[in-house]
């Protein structure tokens, strides 16, 4: 497994459906997101690829419950002994193994047809874990130099971004946004006018990279391009 550069520290390693991202620093690597169970393996890979190892992981941001981000923490949590980092409503159900928040498709017959390989197919369980970090809209958490959390609720109660403000600025978006051909809300939510609300929001944010859970980074101009579609008219 290779990780790709998407700025000078952040990294993105694909897993097939899903993409996780690495902040990497001399003192310390950071994982955003943790990927489906039994995917640490070729996170694992790819941090060993870049010459660090998985030990070395010291924090593990979540932007939300659902199991293609979750799945994964348990094991990258007992190699690493990371802190994991998450909004409390969704970081309650973590802690109790729960796998996903309840969800339903976005409006429109192409949000419904892009829900559909996530219908039935994840787990209803998965490892609990010990979340030592709650994190509320705006806190700044001690993270790869300083990381702050934008409260994004939507696609779940307790959606978090983080933005992180080295690099010309790097929005890990979660999954309040897609990247599938062009930038569009997610397929699937559990309150879409919360969703809609969030997006205008990181439109009104300052970034030159973007990086989603589904599909690719945007790596130059990301606040213009987000701005151009949910900004003020």
């Amino acid at each position: 497994m290779t990780a790709r550069a998407v700025t000078e520290h952040v990294f993105r390693i694909p897993l097939g459906m899903v993409n996780v991202f690495l902040i990497v620093l001399p003192e310390s690597l950071t994982l955003v997101d943790a990927g489906t169970p039994g995917s640490f393996a070729r996170i694992a890979g790819a941090v060993r690829a870049l010459g660090r190892l998985p030990e070395e992981i010291t924090d593990i941001v979540v932007t939300h419950c659902h199991a293609d981000h979750t799945g994964g923490l348990a094991e990258a949590q007992a190699v690493s002994g990371a802190r994991v980092w998450m909004h409390p409503a969704d970081a309650a159900l973590v802690r109790a193994g729960v796998a996903s928040r309840p969800w339903k498709p976005a409006p429109g017959s192409l949000t419904g047809l892009l829900a559909q390989p996530f219908v039935g197919k994840g787990p209803s369980s998965i490892a609990a874990v010990s979340v030592g970090g709650e994190v509320i809209d705006g806190q700044e958490i001690p993270v790869a130099g300083g990381l702050l959390s934008v409260w994004t609720p939507g696609h779940t109660e307790g959606h978090l971004a983080y933005l992180w403000p080295r690099d010309g600025g790097v929005l890990f978006v979660g999954d309040a946004v897609a990247h599938l051909l062009r930038l569009r809300p997610g397929p699937i939510y559990e309150d879409y006018q919360r969703g809609v609300q969030s997006l205008r929001i990181l439109a009104g944010l300052e970034f030159e990279a973007a990086c989603f859970a589904h599909g690719r980074p945007i790596a130059r101009g990301a606040s213009r391009a987000f701005a151009r579609v949910w900004g003020a008219s």
